[in-house]
């Protein structure tokens, strides 16, 4: 039976324990669009069960930053009900948008019934800012926002008592890539990229992301112009999407298969590829700022430099959490 996110939430009935699937993780990626920092219980340290947090769905600033293509309503809805999902806890939601830095950032941290964490981060809303900042990416490394994210993955993975799944979807899943490389938390279990936007190739290639090989799984559609445009960091599988083209990077139009995603047969779309050898072109004439200037053996997996300052903002972090910003 084939089905879409929102149908996989609602008809799900048995309770997540430590054993998140690809399409469960994809409606996680689909869930940290609605704006959970707008309300009380779920943007502090404490949280509040996903069913409660449900009950104010109603209340329109939940989705001051929905796409018009998403179903972020419906899907909160669903997931409140369902047995599955509803008795996780939600907790530590930040939203941050600012213009100097030009950044858009969102995470929410989700504990399902057998103690393991979820670190689930937002990818690009409807916010202006995030428009902007997109136009970035492929430009600088690292972006404020990601290094946002691996400030945020060490504070919960410090508040964690069980393993850990990093979960995003386009940006967010760029942001789920880059924090899991950059900090590593010993309890990380597995990094969800669905349709990810890609990092500069001597990124790729130079190592960074050695300290999580083996333990990401990126899902792409073959009509994605998102993730064809810069390299990824791990092989990707294609998933089919009921919509065509471009417009495939919707993820609410994906497709599941009980707990997997429905496979797509079909070779990438041609129009991904000439974007990405434009992008190649306007590379060489402004190449990307690298912010770092030594990296560690294979064994850290990591860039020294970049670490050291990871590690002091996350002890000033800890002390001021980010739903708190």
């Amino acid at each position: 039976l084939v089905t879409t996110v929102v149908e996989h939430v609602r008809d799900s009935r048995t309770p997540l324990r430590a054993n998140l699937s690809p399409a469960d993780a994809l409606a996680l990626s689909c869930l940290v669009y609605v704006d959970f920092h707008a309300l009380p219980g779920p943007r502090s340290p404490r949280g509040c069960l996903l069913r409660e947090a449900a009950q104010a769905s109603s209340i329109p600033s939940l989705y001051r930053y929905s796409l018009a293509s998403h179903a972020d309503c419906p899907l909160l809805e669903a997931a409140g009900a369902s047995a599955r999902f509803g008795g996780m806890r939600v907790r530590d939601a930040v939203t941050r948008l600012t213009a100097s830095p030009l950044a858009q950032f969102g995470a929410v941290t989700l504990i399902d019934e057998a103690g393991a964490t979820y670190v689930v981060f937002r990818g690009t809303d409807a916010s202006a800012v995030g428009w902007a900042e997109d136009a970035r990416f492929g430009l600088d490394f690292p972006m404020d926002s990601q290094r946002w994210a691996a400030n945020y993955l060490a504070y919960a993975a410090s508040r964690a008592d069980g393993p850990i799944t990093v979960v995003g979807h386009s940006k967010g899943a760029n942001l789920a890539l880059y924090a899991a490389a950059a900090t590593t938390p010993p309890a990380l279990e597995r990094v969800y990229a669905f349709d990810p936007v890609g990092f500069p190739a001597s990124v790729v290639e130079g190592g960074f992301f050695l300290s999580i090989d083996g333990l990401m799984r990126i899902y792409v559609t073959a009509g994605s112009w998102v993730s064809p445009l810069l390299p990824l960091p791990a092989p990707a599988t294609v998933v089919a999407s009921s919509w065509p083209g471009p417009l495939s990077h919707n993820p609410y139009a994906w497709r599941a298969e009980g707990p997997v995603l429905a496979p797509d047969h079909r070779p990438p779309s041609r129009s991904g590829a000439l974007l990405r050898r434009l992008l190649r072109v306007a590379l060489r004439a402004r190449p990307t700022r690298i912010d770092i200037n030594e990296r560690t053996g294979p064994a850290g997996g990591h860039l020294g430099p970049l670490i050291r300052t990871l590690t002091l903002e996350v002890v000033a972090w800890a002390g001021c959490p980010p739903c708190h910003q």
